[in-house]
């Protein structure tokens, strides 16, 4: 048992009077419970906190139970600090998993929130939702003790709603009927009581992460209010008049539908300066991105404000169709009215002159969390307990204005942890199950396991719930590319396996973003073009739309979120920023080549939304060398998908062993039959080329 779930046991004996029993507390104050493992043996340790501006220490008594030793606190509901003391020795507490920073000199200590035991508050223990209907396990709660209460109803948008309430043992069992398809924010309410909210999604496209497919969406360059394709800007770094009900039409004319999307990601919709800046070489940028926050708490009419982002959300959620914002806690634009207020108060890393992010006397290795992105980006120096706060609460209050479905977390690397598991902390708490917020991180890594262990250091169930795959897509890109081989995307993917085991993390697998060059300029080899003199040109190259293709497949047929950047379904062109961000182009404008590359995104799309292996954790290595790549998927319940890839750039012959699941297969991508025999299978490959062998008779296996 881990020393987090000893604790929790423990604590629920504390709670129901194990050892010398629970004491009486003075009025207004309530029980916390600190718990301690001496490091040295006989060792006595003691706690002190902001409860008294850590003055007096409290010794821990020891428990029946060794090694731990408990102190039982009776403090006013809030939140606070603490350290734990052995030998004159402060540490922070191991199995606290969060923490705050000391107001007197930013050190970070443990957090201890206490609830107020005071007022009943109503719990749902349990959610469950089943066809057009809900069923919640509901009990009051004062202090430590189940109570009863008068006139539980249930409530959405301040409406109530029909609801069936049976007693059930120290509580309710609560059923709601005649929901309709999409999100449902559930209030539970009773006399006395603080109420309790309960998210029910009914009939998603995607029921968990691991069967989501995510598309990026940067809102000013996808399409106009009408839905219409945009010009592009004059200057790449200039607003091309992108708009949320752009993404409201696309979503009524069914585009996300034809890929299986389950979730958009949209580019951050905050207010944004309207003063274009130039870069440290003078090229000029507007804040069309969204990444410059001048107020954290409205969506900028240049989008549409906040009415189109509420049509956008009720679009979405009526077809089953998640939301994540892109949140940006890490930095404020120098017009936010924040940072007039709070420069001299200690709220930002401040440095003179600034230390702006990759300079020669600021280097991204030893200053990643106190640099600026650029001197008009005043970066938040957490360790102001009232900038973590308004952090936290800027995220909540987005969550529960606009009824999102979590965030993407801008940034992740630049902050320190303590202020992502704040914000996961508080999310999680506002709802069940988890907030209803799923909480994906944007942690830029360069190749290789580097960039492996990066990524887990903020993942885990007290962490980020998944992380974009920067490590995989630098090695789909080099394997397709012909850079590198399928035997090292391979060995990444194993280690990646046993680095991230237990995390619960549903890795996003992508092939680009908009900070990364567009694939197609990656595979056509001029990415590196000056994005401003020279951008590359859309390729016309048949070779190009192959490698495309097969790194599509790849992405959508290997475990993982797969997530599809805008434009990438058309082989959009695109150096690096601002080039990777391009408008997308109208259908009128595409060459044949791109209409058959979408289709095969979408074929290969509708294949893993059908499929129950493609969508499971589930995948097996059949063989790796530099050129070849085979392996297996399966859902546990016999249903197996067999995939082949070839980065051959001509046509190969490949040897599956025996031991694979005989019989007849159907190719996804191609309706040709193959017969897989117990003792191995023969298979041709064209230039490039990929199969996706599934078994014969499987409704997946035709394609669309």
């Amino acid at each position: 048992m881990s020393r987090a779930a000893c604790c929790s046991v423990l604590l629920g004996l504390v709670l129901a009077g194990c050892g010398d029993g629970a004491r009486e507390l003075p009025a207004g104050t309530c029980r916390a419970v600190v718990w301690g493992v001496p490091e040295r043996a006989g060792g006595k340790v003691s706690v002190i906190g902001s409860w008294d501006d850590w003055d007096e220490p409290t010794q821990l008594r020891r428990f029946e139970i060794s090694p731990w030793h408990v102190a039982e606190l009776a403090l006013t509901p809030g939140e606070y600090g603490y350290l734990l003391v052995e030998d004159g020795q402060a540490r922070r507490d191991p199995t606290a998993p969060l923490s705050d920073y000391r107001e007197s000199d930013g050190h970070e200590v443990s957090f201890l929130h206490v609830d107020d035991c005071t007022h009943t508050r109503l719990v749902v223990e349990d959610l469950q939702v089943d066809g057009a209907g809900a069923e919640l396990r509901v009990r009051a709660v004062l202090g430590d003790d189940t109570v009863s209460v008068d006139g539980l109803s249930v409530r959405e948008a301040g409406i109530e709603l029909a609801a069936a309430v049976a007693e059930d043992h120290d509580g309710w069992r609560v059923r709601v009927s005649g929901l309709t398809r999409g999100r449902h924010r559930l209030e539970l309410a009773a006399e006395g009581s603080e109420p309790a909210i309960a998210i029910a999604w009914v009939e998603p496209v995607a029921a968990t992460p691991a069967d989501a497919i995510i598309y990026q969406i940067v809102v000013d360059r996808f399409r106009d209010p009408a839905g219409d394709a945009l010009a592009p800007p004059v200057s790449p770094g200039l607003r091309a008049g992108g708009s949320l009900d752009g993404v409201t039409r696309a979503l009524e004319d069914g585009y996300f539908d034809d890929f299986g999307v389950s979730t958009l990601w949209l580019s951050p919709i905050y207010v944004n300066p309207n003063a274009a800046r130039p870069d440290s070489i003078g090229h000029v940028f507007e804040g069309y991105h969204g990444y410059w926050p001048v107020d954290t708490r409205r969506v900028d009419d240049r989008i549409g404000g906040d009415a189109a982002l509420d049509r956008l959300m009720a679009s979405a959620h009526a077809r089953g169709i998640a939301v994540l914002l892109d949140l940006v806690p890490n930095h404020y634009d120098i017009e936010n009215p924040r940072v007039a207020a709070n420069r001299t108060d200690g709220w930002f890393n401040e440095r003179d002159p600034v230390c702006v992010c990759g300079a020669a006397d600021c280097p991204w290795s030893t200053e990643i969390e106190t640099c600026w992105f650029t001197p008009y980006l005043a970066d938040v120096r957490f360790q102001h307990r009232d900038a973590l706060r308004a952090a936290v609460e800027d995220a909540l209050w987005l969550h529960e204005r606009y009824g999102g479905d979590g965030f993407r977390v801008d940034a992740v690397p630049m902050m320190p942890r303590a202020a992502t598991r704040r914000i996961a902390a508080t999310l999680r708490a506002a709802a069940v199950p988890k907030g209803g917020a799923w909480l994906l991180g944007e942690i830029f890594t360069g190749p290789g396991a580097g960039g492996v262990e990066a990524i887990r250091y903020h993942l885990g169930p007290n962490g980020l719930d998944s992380a974009f795959d920067f490590p995989v897509m630098w090695a789909i890109r080099d394997a397709v590319g012909g850079r590198a081989g399928f035997d090292v995307l391979a060995r990444l993917l194993a280690d990646q396996d046993a680095a991230l085991a237990g995390s619960g993390a549903t890795m996003a697998r992508m092939l680009g973003n908009h900070d990364t060059t567009r694939i197609a300029s990656f595979f056509a080899g001029d990415d590196g073009a000056d994005p401003w003199s020279a951008a590359p040109a859309q390729s016309t190259d048949a070779e190009v739309f192959a490698r495309m293709r097969l790194a599509h497949a790849l992405v959508l047929t290997l475990p993982g979120a797969p997530v599809i950047y805008y434009g990438d379904e058309v082989g959009l062109a695109g150096a690096r920023d601002p080039d990777s961000r391009r408008v997308m182009p109208d259908d009128a404008d595409l060459q044949p080549a791109q209409l058959a590359l979408r289709g095969d995104v979408m074929r290969l799309a509708a294949l893993r939304r059908c499929s129950a292996a493609l969508r499971s954790a589930n995948w097996a290595l059949v063989g790796a060398t530099v050129d070849h790549l085979a392996f297996t998927r399966d859902d546990g319940a016999g249903n197996a998908v067999i995939v082949v890839a070839s980065r051959s750039d001509v046509a190969t012959h490949v040897e599956l062993p025996g031991g694979l699941a005989a019989g007849w297969y159907k190719d996804a991508m191609s309706e040709a039959t193959v017969k897989v025999g117990v003792d191995g299978t023969s298979l041709d490959l064209e230039p490039l080329g990929v199969r996706v062998l599934m078994i014969q008779g499987d409704r997946c296996g035709s394609p669309s």
